[in-house]
């Protein structure tokens, strides 16, 4: 059976609560890092034409901006909006939330690769500085034919530096781990809702990854000969009809 995204993060609230312990307690505790801690690729900036080729499935470097730069058309300026070719996508770009009105306030932003059309881009907006460690907890699905930049729901911690598109585009697929353990999310991107497979996976092997359709994934898992099932299929279409 398939959830949505926010009923099944209660399946990983002891995960949730681990991670939590490990950002509270960083500074005494060495080796403590973040949920998101990937290599990124640093970018110099780039002209609003580059586009750049599909990725291996598993092998993805977004890249990294700090503020003033530019990366595939999108520029993070100086005073912390979110331009596509000149034109305002984000006025300003709140990471977080505190109950008392002081929010944060995104530092750098992730960017991946655009979609094998061109139209589509995921922005991961940062806490942290290039110096800083600081957790990416907003996420945004960036639309060069509308000229939007929305928000979207797809982990707790922004997920992976890791996304796949079906070939009509439709639908884009997430992959979120913590303590070893991998989960996918489904965006309909028309829509802008997300969904999640109920499946909690170890040992994911994300170069495998393969489209059987439009609507069908297929992903391997790798682990030993007590292993019940060495795939994993994912139905998109029959995940949101749920």
């Amino acid at each position: 059976m398939n959830v949505p995204l926010k009923t099944h993060f209660r399946k990983a609230r002891l995960l949730s609560s681990l991670v939590a312990g490990c950002l509270l307690f960083s500074s005494a505790i060495a080796g403590c890092t973040s949920p998101n801690s990937q290599q990124h690729t640093d970018t110099a900036a780039s002209t609003a034409t580059d586009v750049a080729a599909p990725s291996v499935a598993g092998i993805q470097q977004w890249a990294v901006i700090l503020k003033g730069e530019t990366v595939h058309g999108l520029t993070f300026t100086d005073d912390g909006q979110l331009l596509y070719q000149e034109k305002p996508l984000l006025n300003e770009i709140p990471v977080s939330y505190v109950s008392d009105g002081t929010d944060t306030y995104a530092q750098q932003l992730i960017v991946s690769d655009p979609s094998p059309s061109g139209r589509f881009n995921i922005v991961k907006a940062c806490e942290g500085s290039a110096d800083e460690a600081g957790l990416c907890w907003a996420v945004f699905l960036v639309d060069r034919q509308a000229e939007t930049a929305e928000k979207i729901s797809i982990a707790k911690y922004g997920g992976q530096d890791w996304v796949q598109w079906s070939a009509d585009e439709r639908y884009a697929v997430f992959a979120e781990s913590m303590e070893g353990v991998t989960w996918f999310v489904a965006l309909d991107l028309q829509t802008g809702d997300s969904q999640m497979f109920d499946q909690m996976l170890a040992a994911i092997d994300l170069s495998s990854f393969t489209w059987l359709s439009d609507r069908t994934l297929q992903v391997n898992v790798s682990c030993d000969s007590d292993c019940a099932e060495t795939q994993f299929q994912g139905d998109i279409a029959a995940l949101f009809s749920q």
